[in-house]
């Protein structure tokens, strides 16, 4: 049987290239806007996941890490945290969006202003340079330094202040922004908001009990808002790309259906072709049944070979597209092309349905007339 299905796709080579081709398109666009999701997923979220806090304190009505529209007293709210004994330390942070400029180049970034004494918030992992900035200094996001070249002993301007480049980390890349670490003190003179802070950072004494704690922190201090690391990287992540999965979700839903017209179009064309044949395996008492393997597996053929050409191609032009286009960041996990092949499958399946129905309708008598 299968040896009929292939002579089948093999006897018209060029139809064969249209079906597989088809269905390689539709499995590279659906692979690679998978996989450019998850690495958007993964940068926008990640550093608030990889910081050592177990709860964020921000002004109540803040929405994600990157707007950052949070503005709390220092000594107030320092004085305040002291007293809840659950808390084991913390430490304030300043965030804002803003732009600097290199040699007159502009460059979107996020100030992230850190207590070098905690080190919470700061730098997740230095690459390179200094491990701490000192006053008119600053540790840029090695995404930064790709994107821009901004290397170590540059000095990048912002408002009226210029900062010397010190060091080099990694954990900060934001897609559309990179972070940029400075000392608390900097960045409260560089913001003239001396005094306040736009987050503060706990870490617990007993950090299984967060879930629970987050209201009572809220209670005890009016006016908040108490959020665990996980909860405030996903509103992080459904702030930032929540607009955008409804587009991604159309253009994977139209790249499914390029590839099941291609692939169904072709396999319709070659059973209506060799309906003769058909008519006479019928004929000689060849079952419904038989037959319809037969097509199902010239599918199933064109699928698993369109499969491996757009994986293939996926992880080819994946980290091809991230040289040329930093923002185009992919990560391609084996679960999503589990997926991937079984959206291929029922792709193939659905595109043999129709030929399937053609061969139903076939007459067994009608062929030998005429």
């Amino acid at each position: 049987m299968l040896l009929v299905a292939r002579k089948n796709l093999f006897s018209e080579r060029t139809r064969l290239v249209i079906s597989v081709g088809g269905v390689a398109l539709s499995v590279f666009l659906i692979s690679l806007l998978l996989s450019l999701f998850r690495g958007w997923n993964e940068k926008v979220g990640g550093f608030v996941e990889e910081v050592q806090a177990d709860i964020w304190i921000a002004r109540d009505g803040t929405t994600d890490f990157l707007s950052a529209a949070s503005i709390l007293p220092l000594e107030e709210g320092s004085r305040g945290l002291s007293t809840i004994d659950a808390v084991e330390r913390f430490s304030p942070l300043i965030v804002r969006p803003m732009a600097v400029t290199k040699d007159g180049k502009k460059m979107d970034v996020q100030l992230v202003g850190y207590d070098p004494e905690s080190g919470i918030g700061g730098p997740l992992r230095i690459e390179e340079g200094k491990g701490v900035p000192g006053p008119g200094e600053v540790i840029v996001d090695e995404a930064l330094s790709r994107r821009y070249g901004v290397e170590i002993g540059d000095t990048i301007s912002g408002g009226d202040f210029d900062l010397k480049v010190v060091g080099k980390s990694s954990g900060g890349d934001f897609v559309a922004m990179q972070a940029i670490f400075v000392t608390l003190d900097q960045a409260q003179t560089m913001l003239q908001q001396e005094g306040f802070v736009t987050f503060f950072l706990l870490q617990l004494k007993d950090p299984e009990r967060r879930d629970q704690l987050a209201p009572v922190i809220e209670a005890l201090q009016p006016g908040v808002l108490a959020i665990t690391s996980d909860d405030f990287a996903a509103a992080t992540r459904e702030r930032i790309l929540g607009d955008v999965i409804p587009i991604l979700t159309v253009i994977l839903v139209l790249a499914f259906i390029v590839g099941l017209a291609v692939s169904g179009l072709t396999i319709y064309t070659a059973t209506v072709e060799k309906a003769r044949e058909y008519g006479i395996l019928k004929a000689v008492g060849f079952t419904n049944r038989y037959l319809y393997r037969v097509v199902f597996e010239q599918s199933l053929v064109t699928g698993v070979l369109g499969f491996l050409l757009g994986v293939g191609l996926t992880l080819l032009a994946g980290p091809f597209a991230q040289d040329l286009v930093p923002q185009f960041v992919v990560l391609v996990r084996w679960q999503d092309v589990l997926g991937v092949a079984g959206v291929t499958l029922l792709m193939v399946l659905l595109a043999a349905y129709v030929p399937v129905r053609r061969l139903a309708a076939i007459d067994p008598v009608a062929v030998f007339k005429g």
